[in-house]
């Protein structure tokens, strides 16, 4: 987001014409002023300000005129002292300012963070001080002028300098007017200041203007002359335009070292339970699972038959699936590109097996067992005692999408409001009992349980709560392997990787899938 530059006035408070320094507020605190931005208020300690810092004349940076000597931080205020350069230009803005006829102090800083008050008020937490302007009308009314230092007025010379020497104080001003325009070319919002017309009848004559003299119009110009100001305007109207639209045969095209891809190799629910490795060898393989246990019953009466009940274990039937992708890419290609186009396609290839993977993991174990609640809540909690039951493991999960329509997803945990229009999950209050989701991340918790959020389950599934040993994940050693086959005679290279995978939910319900009902 592009910066924003507030402008805004304060009074000055001293003027010593014989040390040629002028004193006053640079940035008070707490005061609401009206700036180029509207109504601001800085809070205390909010600017930044690095010593020197050029002043100006009514925020033109060709004209600078001194620099700050100090810049002191109190609780109300930033104050300022600035010394002024020996030329005509400043010691008139001394004379000026002794007088009363530039009583103010006009500041440009650069908002680095802020917040909008109750009265519909721009507070400043954070901004950066680019540069301090001698102007004649301060915006912040608080501040008066409290001391006028002057002395002799004859230490000073205000008589009109003559052409050369005119030209001697421009000249001495040329490298502070040329840094100047560096700030003056950054984007920024100031207030309208009023502006002298000047009309000319006829068409200056630009015959035996050189380079030397049009610098010159354009120093005069910068301190005000008309003159100087007009002759500019009818050189600009003269000259011929040459810009890259014009010229763009000889404009070099840069391309950086990037690619834009999207750079995501997690597998959000593969993490979120148990993983083993695969067998090494079958595309089956089968579980033992206890389906019927032994069981212990009290004997009641002595020498009476003591319970027993046959228990069972069946086999679960596991198969093992493949996943793989594949491009062909000319060799030139691959020795030839920069940024490594075959470096980029690797990463594609294992960001897309990662992501298919972990979705064939979540359709492969998701159960249809539901738990219903009337609000988001009760459906978790609901789900979470159903789980228990299942397993007898506490569980420590929940998944949901992104988005969509399913009313469990991310959004609507982070939608969630209180009677009172409250944040529930994604404020952290003492009066936050149910969890703590933190905005413009996917951490967090959900009563109790662990939070994630998964992009490749499905835009529109529900979400599910479950113990993480309900299922088990399983994958080849390595996965995915590369695979590179050069063929002679194209010089093609076919790059595939692949992997082998499995899943199973252990015990299918307990998983359960959160509905909201009425």
């Amino acid at each position: 987001m592009m910066d924003r530059i507030v402008r805004f006035s304060t009074d000055i408070t001293a003027a010593d014409v014989g040390r040629r320094t002028i004193t006053g507020t640079v940035v008070p605190f707490g005061a609401i002023g009206n700036t180029s931005l509207g109504p601001v208020m800085f809070e205390a300690g909010s600017v930044r300000a690095d010593d020197p810092v050029k002043l100006i004349l009514e925020h033109d940076m060709g004209r600078p005129i001194g620099w700050s000597t100090s810049l002191v931080e109190g609780p109300l205020s930033l104050e300022g002292s600035f010394r002024l350069s020996q030329t005509t230009a400043a010691s008139d803005a001394l004379v000026e300012a002794s007088d009363g006829l530039r009583g103010g102090l006009s500041v440009g800083a650069r908002i680095l963070d802020h917040t909008i008050t109750a009265d519909g008020a721009m507070l400043v937490t954070s901004a950066e001080l680019l540069e301090v302007s001698l102007v004649h009308a301060p915006a912040f009314t608080e501040a008066v002028v409290t001391q006028v230092a002057a002395s002799d007025p004859g230490d000073v010379d205000s008589t009109t300098p003559t052409e050369s020497e005119e030209d001697t104080n421009m000249e001495d001003e040329t490298t502070e007017v040329a840094a100047a325009q560096v700030v003056a070319s950054q984007p920024h919002v100031e207030a309208a200041r009023p502006s002298i017309p000047y009309i000319t009848a006829q068409p200056r004559d630009l015959t035996g203007l050189t380079a030397g003299g049009i610098l010159r119009h354009r120093l005069r110009a910068a301190y005000g002359n008309q003159e100087s100001q007009s002759v500019l305007m009818h050189v600009e109207a003269a000259l011929e335009k040459q810009d890259t639209t014009r010229d763009d045969g000889i404009v070099p095209v840069r391309y950086l070292r990037e690619i834009i891809a999207l750079v995501d190799a997690n597998r959000p629910f593969v993490d979120a339970i148990q993983r083993q490795p695969l067998p090494d060898a079958g595309m089956s393989f089968k579980i033992p699972k206890v389906t019927t246990s032994a069981a212990v019953a009290e004997q009641v009466y002595e020498l009476t038959e003591v319970q027993s009940t046959r228990g069972q274990i069946e086999d679960l039937d596991v198969n093992v699936k493949t996943f793989s992708g594949a491009n062909v890419v000319s060799r030139q290609l691959i020795d030839r590109s920069d940024p490594s186009y075959f470096e980029e396609l690797l990463r594609q290839l294992a960001q897309s097996y990662a992501h298919q993977t972990d979705k064939f993991a979540y359709d492969t174990v998701k159960g249809s067992s539901a738990s219903n609640g009337a609000t988001i809540y009760a459906a978790v909690t609901k789900g979470i005692s159903d789980a228990y039951g299942v397993m007898r493991f506490t569980p420590d999960t929940i998944v949901v999408a992104p988005g969509g329509t399913s009313g469990t997803s991310w959004f609507d945990f982070l939608n969630e409001v209180d009677q009172d229009g409250r944040p529930i999950y994604a404020a952290a209050s003492p009066s936050n009992a149910n969890g703590l989701i933190t905005q413009g991340s996917t951490n967090g918790t959900v009563a109790g349980l662990r939070l994630v959020v998964d992009p490749h389950i499905g835009a529109n599934e529900k979400a599910h709560v479950f113990p993480s040993a309900f299922a088990t994940f399983y994958e080849s050693a390595g996965a995915p392997v590369q695979v590179q086959v050069t063929d002679v005679a194209n010089l093609g290279v076919e790059v595939g990787v692949y992997g082998y995978v499995a899943a199973i939910a252990r015990f299918a319900t307990a998983i359960r899938q959160l509905n909201i009902v009425s």
